[in-house]
């Protein structure tokens, strides 16, 4: 039997693909399945009512039927340098923030809420 050595690296496949939701590397230019770039997305986040993709210029939401089993086709973008205001509230997980003029909620899982929180932070300097 054998074992791995000690000194190789294992990859992390923690890169969901926004489009197949295949996990990939970490470093990934594109998709191992779909072939689909991934050098802009920064982080992507499966929840119940929808799957939610930070771009380093915008959060793109894309929202799922009610059972959670299948997107609905409807996608709403919000760029980063027109959204403010941002709240991550609990004890009950909502992503709250302001854009074009009107306050935006969306729920998000405990698990999730951490990670968007911490990305956000870094690349809009809060």
């Amino acid at each position: 039997m054998m074992f791995p050595d000690d000194n190789q690296e294992i990859a992390d496949f923690g890169l969901i693909c926004p489009e197949c939701g295949v996990a990939n590397p970490e470093n990934a230019e594109y998709c191992l399945v779909c072939e689909r770039d991934l050098r802009n997305t920064l982080l992507f986040l499966e929840d119940d009512s929808f799957d939610l993709e930070i771009t380093s210029d915008c959060i793109i939401e894309y929202r799922k039927n009610f059972w959670g089993t299948d997107r609905t086709g409807k996608v709403n973008k919000y760029p980063l340098r027109e959204i403010s205001n941002l709240e991550f509230g609990h004890p009950i997980t909502r992503f709250k923030f302001d854009f074009n003029g009107k306050r935006h909620v969306i729920p998000i899982k405990n698990e999730n809420m951490d990670s968007l929180k911490k990305l956000l932070n870094e690349i809009l300097d809060l």
